[in-house]
């Protein structure tokens, strides 16, 4: 088997796992499952993979993969705009993550609250913290108050993101209205004061 087919094979059976988790979650997730969706027989995986835990591992690291790329690409236009604040951008992250916890939420939970203990590639997480990062320090005026914007966007985050998952797990008010205005509210406290300071 030549080595371009033996990875669009691996691919093909790593989204066909992503998928097989969002409809039915992680603690459902089979070989068995997986091998029959596929139409192979479940031996066939381990030509792939050496073990149900290397499919898994590979299968998480892809989905956290597709995730930040999804927010990278939600992000994107608000960080280019030459018109809008790119601190507005962090009010569209929170959307964004909100939106995919609604689209998949068993791949959000298996992302983004399940401790698996499973070694995740940091480096692409970095690589979007960084991006939005340089589009801010790119049009900031006052460069003495960047150390305090970083922990601002820092704790914006964090909330944004407990905002999310108290949603998805059904804790307090899990309505849009309260999600945003909430969301609102951790942007004009912690990110608004500094929308001055940008150009």
């Amino acid at each position: 088997m030549s080595r371009e087919r033996c990875f669009e094979d691996e691919n093909r059976i790593v989204d066909a796992a992503i998928s097989l988790i969002c409809e039915t979650g992680y603690e459902h997730f089979s070989t068995r499952h997986l091998a029959s969706r596929l139409g192979i027989s479940p031996m066939t995986l381990y030509n792939y993979f050496s073990n149900k835990e290397e499919m898994v591992k590979v299968t998480i690291a892809a989905a956290h993969e597709k995730v930040l790329r999804y927010l990278q690409d939600q992000l994107k236009p608000h960080f280019e705009s030459a018109t809008e604040n790119p601190l507005r951008a962090y009010i569209e992250m929170g959307r964004a993550l909100l939106r995919y916890s609604k689209e998949c939420p068993k791949m959000y939970a298996v992302v983004f609250i399940m401790n698996l203990q499973l070694p995740i590639d940091e480096s692409r997480l970095i690589e979007l913290y960084k991006y939005g990062s340089k589009k801010i320090e790119q049009r900031l005026m006052e460069r003495s108050i960047l150390g305090e914007l970083h922990q601002r966007i820092y704790l914006f985050e964090i909330l944004a993101s407990a905002l999310v998952r108290n949603i998805h797990n059904k804790n307090g008010p899990t309505d849009d209205a309260t999600f945003e205005t909430n969301l609102r509210i951790a942007y004009e406290t912690l990110l608004k004061p500094f929308e001055k300071y940008i150009m």
